[in-house]
């Protein structure tokens, strides 16, 4: 039902996207006050749609996405205890709607041609 390592790897990109964009969020609030308040959202977009087209060889793809998605906001979720002094219900309740829709949205992206290995152009094979 699940490819495992796929969804390991999805869940694994999104958090590290999560993690980052988090980190960098004082940096884009400094630089537009508007660009601030948007940052965490497009930064959590940007995450869940990472983590929700690693669906490799899934027998349901579109379960596989929602799940990757959920896997890496949860990740987060220690880190946001500790820095933020505690949860809030609300705000983690409404993020991980959002990593549903957008992990199964990411599912539909057309994928591109995986490229061979070890050829380029102007090389011979």
């Amino acid at each position: 039902m699940f490819d495992v390592p796929e969804l390991v790897r999805g869940a694994s990109s999104g958090f590290s996207v999560l993690l980052l964009g988090s980190a960098a969020q004082p940096i884009a609030s400094a630089v537009s006050s508007q660009l601030g308040l948007l940052w965490l959202s497009l930064t959590a977009a940007l995450a869940f749609v990472l983590a929700g087209r690693r669906v490799g060889a899934a027998g349901r793809p579109l379960l596989q996405g929602p799940v990757a998605a959920v896997l890496a906001f949860t990740l987060t979720l220690p880190l946001v205890v500790v820095l933020q002094g505690g949860l809030h219900v609300v705000q983690s309740a409404v993020t991980l709607v959002y990593a549903v829709v957008v992990g199964a949205f990411a599912t539909r992206l057309p994928r591109r041609a995986p490229r061979s290995r070890g050829t380029r152009e102007g090389q011979g094979a």
